[in-house]
């Protein structure tokens, strides 16, 4: 005979571990993209550098004091 309160308790564990998996696997999508987008742009930010000369830096500008 079968448990009725141990078959709701695994029905109820069950879909937590199934939303759990969803929200794991949804968050290392993301998480990839992101690493995958980083790459190419730090790719691309190299090559077309090395290419065309990169760009110095703007130079700043310096606070004037007051003499009093």
């Amino acid at each position: 005979m079968k448990n009725p309160w141990m078959s709701m308790w695994l029905s109820g564990a069950n879909a937590f571990a199934s939303a759990a998996r969803g929200l794991t696997a949804a968050e290392m999508r993301r998480t990839q993209s992101a690493m995958f987008e980083e790459a190419t742009r730090q790719s691309v930010a190299f090559w077309t550098g090395a290419a065309f000369g990169a760009k110095p830096a703007p130079a700043k500008r310096r606070a004037r004091t007051r003499k009093a």
